[in-house]
């Protein structure tokens, strides 16, 4: 049974049900497994909580929002 854990910022339920589906059907088409094996995990992070290249990614996110 694959657990596909995703990390991620917040995000709306509907996005969230787009990326599961979209991850499930890909699995079971490039593993031809049962969709019902596939498990996906997501892990939301705050912007807050990250930081990539010693940037906060609520500063990017931010500066980007400019």
């Amino acid at each position: 049974m694959p657990i596909i854990q995703i990390s991620i910022t917040p995000q709306t339920l509907e996005k969230k049900a787009e990326l599961s589906k979209t991850y499930t059907d890909e699995m079971h088409r490039i593993l031809d497994i049962p969709k019902e094996a596939i498990t996906i995990v997501f892990n939301e992070m705050p912007a807050e909580s990250i930081a990539n290249g010693g940037e906060m990614l609520s500063e990017r996110m931010k500066r980007m929002r400019k």
